[in-house]
This record gives structure tokens, C-alpha cells and sequence, in this order.
């Protein structure tokens, strides 16, 4: 009787630990740099992160972000564009262009919504977004 429920345990322990890790797999952080190409916007898309940790720090940084007015100057092209991504289910949940400042801090923007981040938000998102 010991051995059955150490064996349905350990059986259980290995389903929920696979349940876990295939969630993650279902969200992807897309990171891009854009472009203006004869008058064509888009974006080239460099990365794709699919780590668990990652994609919960970025949706931290994301929440704690402040909702600030346009600033003036934004005209020109972002630095990084990215996106955190549901594929099977066709959703981007957190779409932002990011201009990095020259005090390490960041504006990022989602439509005409825009926020700022810290200096340590954006030093913690950019090592996010560059994978490490």
C-alpha cells in the first residue's frame, strides 16, 4: 500500500510539473527592431523568448509602468518593439514601442497610450528583452 501511493505521488508530481511547463510554452515575448522602408513601417522580428520567469518580469514591469502624456519628439522610429504573444489563440496581450532616453529611463507606447519606466525598470526590461 506504501509503494502505490509513493508511486501515485510521484506519478501526480510529474503530470502537474509538465502541466506547468507546457503552459508556458504557450506565450512567447516576440522582440523587434522597426523600420521605415520607403515610407513602409514595419517591424524585423530578432527574438523569441519563451521563458516562464521572463514573461512574468515583463508583465510585472509592464503593471508598474506610469501612464504619462505624449511626450514631444516621439516622431521618430522606436529603439525595440515587442510584443507578449498567445499564438494558438491569436492574442497579443501586451503590444509596446520603446524609445530609450538619455537618463536610462524609457518611454514606451501601446496605440496612443504611453508610459514611462525608470531607469532600473528599463535596465531590467532590456536585459529581458535581450535574453539575459
Amino acid at each position: 500500500m506504501f509503494k502505490i501511493r509513493n508511486f501515485i505521488w510521484i506519478l501526480t508530481t510529474i503530470v502537474m510539473s509538465m502541466m506547468l511547463l507546457g503552459c508556458s510554452a504557450d506565450e512567447v515575448i516576440r522582440v523587434g527592431t522597426p523600420y521605415n522602408y520607403k515610407g513602409t513601417d514595419g517591424v524585423k522580428f530578432d527574438t523569441e523568448i519563451t521563458n516562464s520567469e521572463a514573461i512574468s518580469k515583463l508583465r510585472t514591469i509592464i503593471n508598474h509602468s506610469k501612464e504619462i502624456e505624449k511626450p514631444d519628439g516621439i516622431e521618430n522610429l522606436a529603439d525595440v518593439y515587442f510584443s507578449l504573444d498567445r499564438p494558438k489563440e491569436g492574442i497579443g496581450e501586451i503590444v509596446r514601442y520603446m524609445w530609450y532616453q538619455d537618463d536610462g529611463s524609457s518611454i514606451l507606447s501601446s496605440g496612443d497610450y504611453y508610459y514611462t519606466l525608470t531607469k532600473e525598470q528599463t535596465g531590467e526590461l532590456k536585459g529581458i528583452l535581450e535574453g539575459k
